[in-house]
């Protein structure tokens, strides 16, 4: 008894118009559909900056702002040094809790540069990313200021060479993130005020 169900014989491509069928043309849209696709994805994650010196990224920064994620909420006199070494980049997180005067907490990590340097994979404790989770999206020519995030746009750090950041520096930041798609409304000051 033959089948009532003539879609499970019917191929994929019979769907296409007739015009489309040539080799040509087939190449053609499928060109076009990748591109169009690739485009689409390309947007779905935020830009990193261009050029990233390792070397000159180095150092101490102060973070003077940011989305204060979870392991972050009950921390002031937030700092971040970065080493570099041989094949990677010594991480010191620190920061004081609740008060300037508080508790120093201190967390070590390694940073292993990817082929886009401006893209790292960031581990604390041995646990590794498959992936890079630390995105240099914004970075003065100087090296001032850099701010940092992921691919999913959270969380967002907004790090300085001093305690504090210059008030044009900060909104020109706000500025391209908020171009760029990040919910600047979630990022905070860190508190940086007698910390030093």
């Amino acid at each position: 008894m033959k089948s009532q169900r003539s879609d499970s014989t019917t191929h994929p491509l019979s769907l296409l118009p007739s015009h489309l069928l040539t080799s040509t043309s087939l190449w053609s849209f499928l060109i076009l559909l990748f591109l169009f696709s690739t485009t689409a994805r390309a947007d779905l994650f935020p830009k990193v900056v261009d050029h990233v010196d390792l070397a000159a990224y180095q150092g101490l920064w102060y973070e003077v702002a940011s989305t204060k994620p979870k392991f972050e909420q009950d921390c002031v006199c937030t700092t971040a040094h970065y080493e570099l070494l041989d094949e990677s980049v010594k991480v010191t997180n620190q920061c004081r809790i609740k008060r300037i005067d508080g508790e120093l907490d201190s967390v070590i990590g390694r940073a292993v540069p990817t082929r886009n340097p401006a893209k790292l994979k960031v581990s604390f404790g041995g646990f590794q990313f498959p992936f890079s989770n630390y995105w240099i999206v914004d970075l003065a020519e100087d090296y001032r200021y850099a701010v940092v995030s992921s691919a999913f746009r959270s969380p967002i750090f907004i790090l300085s060479r001093t305690p504090d950041i210059d008030p044009n520096d900060l909104n020109a930041i706000y500025e391209r993130l908020q171009a760029d798609r990040f919910d600047v409304s979630r990022i905070q000051p860190t508190l940086q005020v007698g910390c030093w």
